[in-house]
């Protein structure tokens, strides 16, 4: 109820004491009563107090004190010294009217009440002034059905009494009846001009009825005649504010803030006043002292937030603006700087809903949603940007190239190639709208149509002929094209039509320094140094040409100078790096903020450096705080995924990859593949199969969709159809991996003469790769064992010391009756691996045919004993040398104890047992 407030405002008071002389007390009083008909108060106070010091018990001075306190607005010792006199038997037709004023003024509106029984017995003036504030008392309690019932026992009496008009104006202004209780109060004062109450309701009525210049009028009266009501200070400033009467209003917002400095409406007043004078950091510390009073206006927020933000301060921005953006209408400038604050915190999925029905009116607003669009999409937030995209052109109240420039943009940051199209028509509609043209270019240029972005760039440059840009753009083309001789020339003629122009020099030293001429490339950069000693660019062209200390110092200096400037640290950490001061580059690289702004770069440079430390620790966890820090760039995803598919948590790996396809990335196909690859690698088959039917991995490349079909059909063991599939696959991407599961597709379905074709081709185009060697040598062992030697000498030469090689080459020549080569080569593996039972087993084996049959049973015991007898191919190899020993009992009972399925070992296994027995 609107009388709260009121209440509250009421309760603000000045006191003041005096001291008195010593005489008789009625002389006193008789003194007293002279001044207050002279008006001076401060005189008759001090007669009254030295009457009551010298006759505590005088009732008539209680009563003309407590008189004299309440005529200035002093409630509180009006009251002390009224219900004094009210003891005292003082006449109550004076006492208890002024009494029930006082109680009202110091909100104590139960001891109005109190005073029913006395009020019955008094006159009817008295009796009219006492229900008056009885009925004021019941509307102030909320108690309005009783004040209504009192209000018709004060009619009775009078209805023309200015307390009576006043106790009804009361009453009709809480039943919002405000025209009504206007023309009441006016009455009131029309039968009483010194009726004082009825000025400050007139007062709080013409405030409602937004009539601020008769609110202050008001007002200010009855300050005149209440000087100690303070709170009277603030309804005059408040009025005064909203009549916009800024300057006097912050006079008395000054006044009582002297007095009491957290006041919330003085703190309101002055905030307002503050904002309107752009101090913004004045009105926010008033705002948020109202309101930490709990003054909680929508407008105290607005005022707070909007300061903050216009401080940049987003945090305090967001707080203030989101607790109030419901209330706000769709339009409202608060919603605008809300998503902005919400862009720099990082609250990405808020914006759109902070946006939602936002409709861009003027051309402003729809750069507005275009801009914030660009900066999501920048980010990553390629969804979000979307929506705001089409907000944007949904909006937009005229169609126009430049909007429609915009709108190709968009699309095609947020990879919508329409965007492309849009731009050409665009183009074909406003051939002389060079923005569009340009706009054309460049997106053939991105999407790789250099063709295209040639023809367009040539023929921008015959209408620009003495622009150095044009020339510049040819040659960024030529380049893409690899054309450097024509791009040398576009340059050149762009440092002709712009002396020391950046771009042509930075880009000539590169030509110059990729084609093997270098003084010319450093004749190119020293210029773009000289002309631009601080940009990054040149900077970085420079220290590429040349990485020593002085290149580094210009670096440092120029970052030292500008220590904010995102590219030139960058730059320092990349040169910090390069030069192996990795504790340095790390220490700029951790004074950086990391939010979700920070450049992708800042972020690879310090997971590179903890790569380089080998701070494994450290490398996972910036990963992380990347990953948390901007969830919607997809590369600390793949990282933190792959670095867990290294540490076998392939579970772990999987969740960030499935959090990531459920929050932000949901159409993300990459992680998708990446998912669907890491199912696949490790037999997740159901899994696997049931993420391929999603429709976009659905709509893959042909070629790419069969090597996904092939995988799973290979994990089905349908290795017919795996072969056929990833056959299609390989010819598309021949990587190692896809060759090698073709070769396993084809030797699951029997067919290793084309498991070995798909490696030997492999092979031959890629030279070093050892690794597809090995898997194919091990293929010819059974059937080709020329050939795997052939594969395994050549290994030796990248790998001397690989001791599977060294061992099944010391085989292949002991089966091939080479036993010198044999000889040798399993001599290096016994030195390479002493204890592996294999290689064991090979020397032994080698010693035996070579004729130490006593060494070759010291090294086959050593190797059954390690494999523990579990390796029948050892076993059979030991039982051999026994014989060859001697020692065929032994043989015959480890040959009793030795099982296989294997037909190749029983058939040796049995002839050994004959060979056994004979002997």
């Amino acid at each position: 109820m609107k009388f709260n407030q009121l209440a509250t405002y009421l309760g603000f008071a000045v006191f003041i004491s005096a001291c008195g002389e010593n005489t008789t007390s009625q002389e006193h009083v008789v003194k007293a009563k002279s001044a207050i008909e002279k008006n001076e108060l401060s005189t008759s106070e001090i007669e009254l107090k030295n009457a009551l010091k010298v006759d505590g018990e005088n009732a008539e001075a209680r009563f003309l004190l407590g008189q004299l306190y309440l005529s200035q607005g002093n409630s509180l010792v009006a009251i002390k010294e009224l219900e004094r006199a009210h003891s005292l038997n003082y006449d109550a037709n004076k006492v208890v009217p002024l009494l029930a004023r006082a109680y009202f003024l110091a909100e104590n509106y139960e001891d109005i009440s109190s005073l029913s029984e006395d009020g019955e017995y008094l006159v009817i003036e008295s009796k009219i002034k006492y229900l008056a504030f009885k009925i004021i008392g019941a509307v102030f309690s909320e108690k309005l059905e009783v004040a209504q019932k009192i209000t018709l026992k004060i009619m009775s009496l009078s209805e023309s009494n200015s307390y009576t008009l006043l106790a009804n104006a009361y009453v009709n202004f809480a039943e919002n009846n405000n025209e009504e209780a206007l023309s009441l109060v006016s009455a009131a004062l029309l039968a009483d001009s010194q009726n004082i109450d009825a000025l400050l309701l007139k007062g709080h009525i013409s405030f409602a009825l937004n009539k601020f210049a008769s609110a202050t009028e008001n007002f200010k009266q009855y300050e005149k005649y209440q000087p100690q009501v303070g709170v009277t200070k603030l309804f005059i400033a408040h009025s005064l504010l909203r009549d916009n009467k800024y300057d006097e209003a912050e006079k008395y917002a000054d006044d009582i803030l002297a007095f009491s400095s957290e006041q919330p409406l003085a703190n309101y007043v002055k905030a307002v006043v503050m904002f309107d004078k752009k101090d913004f950091r004045l009105a926010k510390s008033h705002a948020e002292t109202a309101l930490n009073q709990n003054y909680n206006l929508p407008v105290l927020k607005l005022i707070a937030g909007t300061s903050a933000f216009n401080l940049n301060n987003y945090e305090s921005a967001y707080h203030h603006l989101n607790a109030i953006v419901k209330q706000m209408p769709d339009n409202h400038y608060s919603r605008k700087i809300l998503a902005i604050s919400q862009l720099q915190l990082g609250l990405i999925d808020d914006i759109n809903e902070t946006l939602i029905g936002f409709n861009a009116t003027t051309s402003e607003e729809v750069r507005f949603l275009s801009s914030l669009s660009f900066q999501l999409a920048e980010l990553g937030a390629v969804d979000q940007a979307k929506i705001l995209a089409k907000q944007a052109n949904e909006s937009a109240t005229e169609s126009n190239a430049e909007q429609s420039v915009r709108s190709g943009i968009l699309k095609l940051m947020t990879n919508d190639p329409s965007g492309v199209a849009d731009l050409e028509l665009t183009l074909e509609a406003n051939p002389n709208f060079e923005g569009a043209e340009l706009a054309v270019t460049y997106a053939a240029f991105q999407t790789g149509d250099y063709d295209k972005a040639l023809k367009l760039a040539k023929a921008w440059q015959e209408k620009q002929p003495d622009i150095a840009g044009s020339y510049n753009m040819l040659a960024a083309i030529y380049i893409a094209q690899q054309k450097n001789e024509f791009a040398t020339q576009a340059l050149q003629t762009s440092l002709l039509k712009e002396a020391n122009n950046l771009f042509a020099l930075t880009e000539l030293a590169k030509l110059n320094y990729t084609e093997g001429n270098k003084t010319a490339a450093e004749k190119f950069s020293l210029r773009a140094i000289e002309q631009y000693p601080d940009n990054a660019k040149a900077l970085r062209y420079n220290y590429a040409l040349k990485r020593d200390e002085q290149a580094l110092a210009k670096i440092e200096q120029a970052y030292k100078k500008s220590s904010d400037n995102m590219a030139l640290t960058l730059l320092y950490i990349d040169a910090l790096i390069n030069s192996g001061d990795l504790t340095q580059a790390l220490v700029i690289s951790n004074g950086m903020e990391t939010n979700i702004k920070t450049p992708k770069k800042a972020w690879l440079q310090r997971i590179a450096i903890y790569k380089r430390q080998q701070n494994e620790l450290q490398l996972i966890t910036t990963i992380e705080k990347w990953l948390k820090a901007n969830p919607y760039h997809i590369e600390p995803i793949l990282m933190v995924s792959d670095y867990y598919v290294k540490q076998r948590q392939v579970d772990k790996a999987l969740h960030y990859l499935d959090k990531a396809l459920l929050d932000h990335h949901k159409e993300s196909l990459v992680l998708k593949i990446v998912k669907m690859q890491l199912l696949l690698d490790y037999n997740k088959l159901y899994e696997a199969k049931k993420l391929y039917q999603d429709q976009q991995v659905q709509g893959v490349k042909s070629e790419f969709k069969s090597g996904l079909e092939g995988r799973i059909a290979f994990l089905e063991k349908d290795f017919v159809k795996a072969a056929q599939k990833l056959t299609l696959f390989y010819q598309a991407y021949p990587s190692r991996k896809n060759a090698l599961l073709l070769a396993l597709a084809f030797k699951g379905s029997n067919q290793e003469v084309r498991a070995q074709k798909v490696l030997q081709e492999y092979l031959a185009k890629n030279e070093q790769d050892d690794r597809i060697r090995m898997i194919l040598a091990d293929s010819y062992l059974a059937t080709e064992p020329n050939n795997a030697i052939l594969a395994y000498e050549k290994m030796l030469i990248n790998e001397p010391s690989n001791v599977i090689v060294l061992n099944n080459l010391s085989w292949l020549y002991l089966e091939k009756g080479e036993l010198e080569k044999a000889q040798l080569h399993s001599k290096k593996s016994i030195e390479i691996a002493p204890d592996n039972p294999n290689v064991i087993d090979t020397r032994g084996m080698v010693l035996l045919k070579i004729g130490e049959r006593l060494a070759a049973w010291k090294a086959l015991s050593k190797a059954y004993k390690i494999s523990d007898g579990q390796d029948m191919s050892i076993a059979l190899n030991y039982a051999e040398v026994l014989i060859a020993n001697n020692l065929n009992k032994e043989a015959i009972a480890l040959l009793q104890q030795s099982a296989t399925n294997n037909n190749e070992l029983s058939q040796r296994k049995s002839s050994l047992m004959t060979l056994a027995k004979k002997q």
